[in-house]
């Protein structure tokens, strides 16, 4: 029963997850729906993740826990940074291009996890949202020195309007006050589940767009990306959380999240600070596909590891 159990999770998780991404790619080979996108993923951002990250960390216990995900997601970062910059020294070749570090840096913290460990760890949505803050307050604050920019007031004004962050903010404030809350009540609710639903659909969608235009270049800069994410970055996060005997829903979404390809959103920092933007397309959608391809048997792992 145990196996059926673990066979139909998985069947479950990777049917929702490759079919989020597959009407993401159609959706971009439609002319008509195409040109739509940008506004597809500013209402994902805008509405539907800050939702994703509310209603997550209603029922968090963040005395015990928070400390995890806000220590993997500065791991994350620190690991993305000197890892690349080592291999590199070792292959004698030269420093890697600032583009590469940022996406070695800094991986995707919602589009690609949350709905996997809303699959497999529902429970551990609320230790995500902690590393997802974690992570996007190091992309505008790190994420600047990266592209050779100083810390200044436009990367604090990024860092308090950027919608996600409010949910966070929010987040700890309902969590506070407990399931009393009018919010909370809605979410409960089946529109409110519905909204939820909706939401991790188009976040996977919109992993999905980026993919209908997949080619391979910079091979050198894809392995030292790849290792670093799905090896060293992920190898630590599986390592520690084992040796600490983390419970299932804070070792999962560590894990996954500390594993995760680079973030989509590098593309659009690469575009505002004049980085390398070819570079960081090929790396984040070819190490995207590589984490799809390999998400069955991440799964099958992560269930049998913490049951």
């Amino acid at each position: 029963m145990e196996f059926i159990g673990l066979v139909l999770t998985l069947i479950n998780a990777t049917g929702r997850i490759y079919l989020g991404v597959v009407l993401g790619v159609l959706w971009m080979k439609i002319p008509q729906l195409a040109k739509y996108r940008k506004g597809f993923v500013n209402v994902t951002i805008n509405f539907f993740t800050p939702y994703l990250i509310l209603a997550s960390m209603l029922n968090f216990d963040l005395n015990e826990t928070w400390i995890y995900p806000f220590i993997a997601g500065l791991l994350v970062t620190a690991i993305g940074i000197a890892v690349p910059k080592f291999l590199a020294k070792v292959q004698g070749k030269e420093p890697p291009d600032p583009a590469e570090i940022a996406t070695a840096a800094f991986s995707n913290a919602v589009n690609f996890p949350i709905p996997i460990i809303y699959a497999i760890a529902p429970e551990g949505l609320g230790v995500a949202a902690i590393f997802i803050a974690v992570s996007i307050i190091m992309r505008n604050t790190v994420g600047f020195w990266i592209s050779g920019y100083k810390m200044n007031l436009d990367s604090l004004k990024k860092i308090a309007l950027f919608p996600p962050i409010w949910g966070v903010i929010l987040g700890i404030v309902l969590n506070f006050y407990g399931a009393e809350t009018v919010f909370a009540k809605f979410a409960d609710t089946s529109f409110g589940n519905l909204l939820f639903d909706i939401g991790i659909f188009m976040t996977l969608m919109t992993v999905g767009f980026g993919l209908s235009n997949f080619k391979i270049g910079h091979k050198d800069s894809l392995m030292r990306v790849g290792l670093t994410r799905f090896v060293i970055s992920f190898g630590i996060g599986l390592v520690v959380a084992i040796i600490l005997g983390l419970p299932k829903y804070v070792a999962i979404p560590v894990i996954i999240q500390m594993g995760a390809p680079p973030a989509v959103y590098n593309g659009l920092y690469a575009e505002k600070f004049n980085m390398n933007t070819e570079l960081t397309s090929d790396v984040i959608i070819v190490l995207t596909t590589i984490a799809l391809i390999v998400l069955p048997l991440e799964l099958v792992g992560l269930l049998i590891l913490f049951p």
